[in-house]
């Protein structure tokens, strides 16, 4: 059975959508292996870093983007709109992101994904339950900390309360956002990720005596706050809009750097390592502080370019960029990533803005939206979560977890491969076991606090 707060078809921390597919080390043109690539990560955040879940994404990732396309996924340029172009393998028809040398993360239409997941979802059967709100993990003898066998939910739309039993639950509900946003008059905003991602899944783990870990990883605010724009709908360089051409308010183009700030003459040597480097990281769950060895090309930090007399604000050239790299941010990236297709695309499309002929002004600091003070912070990048064993198995018999719900987890490559993981060893737990017996008091206390909060 599958229980999701809002609606399957669109639902979800990617559900509206997603441009790359990060850390396909196994993928045809990837001159990375998954165990290079894993403890870069590793090496990158100093050790914090979820080691496990991160091997299965770079060893299995790629395997689970194939099964997407199965599933009627767009995930190659089939059309041939980019024949030609840097970044695309002819032979395979991939779109590749970033370290064009290396091309382990590619670009992808993650619109078609989750209506080929739904749909195939409805094909083998799943009981699907909509507009259920997960409250509680059921446990046996009704205690704290002991076997997982089952939860309650709640449905949005009629009030039914729902009991579930089950050999085994995986518990998959993201991470928690908004949470940090103190203003009455903008209590519902969450830009980046969708607004049911509240931490329900967090707190029912919590209150069943789940571990947690790096739950102290907390990051200034990128996204939602009360002056920031909507993602990807300001000009920057980074990440979607890797690696677009920036200039100052004088017109000034802004210089890039390799690791070792030597300026890099043309677009094309944004998108390499640097003379002697192997590979470099960038994307979702890149650390804010790179290590020499991994960090990539760049344009010059913010209070650099001001001290050599560049004027904010700052504007991205999108005119400036070869065709197929401008078609591939503005069409592609944009319009593929989550909440960026209607937002951004299409209504900035419709209001007459033309990556042709015009600038999209920069109101953050690098990638961010906006300014955002300390005190305004997110469960961005990675953060803590839920502590897992090989088998993303949690401390608690026959409960598992994946996503964004592992501590130290990032994107949708990852979330499928992990998904996809544990599921394989809770079928593996539940085969030969007996059913799970539900405490029934823990169940009408459950359902009290639901009727009476």
């Amino acid at each position: 059975a599958l229980v999701e707060k809002g609606a399957t078809i669109r639902s979800g921390a990617g559900g509206s959508g997603c441009d790359h597919w990060e850390s396909a080390a196994t993928n045809p043109c990837s001159s990375v292996t998954p165990e290079e690539l894993t403890l870069a990560m590793i090496k990158d955040h100093d050790g914090y870093n979820n080691g496990i879940s991160h091997y299965i994404e770079c060893r299995e990732g790629y395997d689970r983007l194939l099964d997407i396309e199965k599933m009627g996924g767009k995930v190659r340029d089939l059309e041939d709109d980019f024949k030609g172009a840097e970044f695309r393998d002819e032979s395979t028809k991939f779109l590749y992101a970033y370290d064009y040398k290396n091309r382990f993360t590619l670009r992808v239409w993650g619109t078609t994904f989750k209506p080929a997941l739904y749909k195939e979802c409805k094909r083998l059967g799943v009981e699907i339950n909509d507009r259920t709100m997960a409250t509680s993990l059921l446990t046996e003898g009704g205690t704290q900390g002991s076997k997982v066998v089952g939860a309650t939910g709640v449905n949005g739309r009629t009030g039914e309360f729902i009991v579930f039993k089950a050999k085994a639950t995986i518990l998959c509900m993201a991470r928690p956002t908004r949470i940090w946003l103190f203003s009455p008059s903008l209590s519902g905003i969450s830009e980046f990720r969708p607004p049911q991602c509240m931490g329900d899944g967090h707190a029912m783990g919590w209150k069943a005596g789940v571990e947690f870990t790096m739950m102290e990883r907390s990051i200034r605010g990128q996204w939602s706050g009360d002056r920031s724009y909507p993602p990807y709908g300001t000009g920057n360089s980074h990440n979607t809009w890797y690696a677009c051409s920036m200039v100052d308010a004088n017109g000034k183009e802004i210089p890039w750097v390799d690791r070792d700030g030597n300026i890099l003459k043309n677009i094309s040597q944004r998108y390499y390592p640097a003379p002697g480097q192997k590979f470099f990281l960038k994307g979702g769950g890149e650390s804010e502080f790179h290590g020499y060895k991994f960090q990539g090309p760049d344009t010059l930090p913010v209070e650099e370019l001001l001290e050599k007399g560049f004027k904010l604000p700052f504007y991205a050239d999108l005119p400036n960029m070869p065709e197929n790299e401008r078609r591939a941010i503005w069409g592609l990236m944009v319009g593929q990533e989550a909440k960026s297709k209607v937002p951004i695309l299409q209504n900035y499309t419709e209001l007459g803005f033309d990556p042709n002929k015009h600038l999209l002004q920069s109101y953050g600091e690098g990638w961010t939206s906006a300014s955002f003070l300390p005190r305004e912070r997110q469960l961005f990048g990675l953060p803590g979560g839920i502590f897992n064993d090989w088998c993303l198995k949690t401390n608690l018999e026959g409960l598992y977890t994946a996503g964004d719900q592992l501590f130290a987890a990032d994107c949708n490559g990852h979330a499928a491969a992990t998904g996809y993981y544990a599921g394989r060893h809770a079928i593996d737990y539940v085969v030969g076991n007996s059913a799970p017996t539900l405490d029934y008091q823990q169940v009408a206390a459950e359902k009290e606090i639901f009727i009476h909060p």
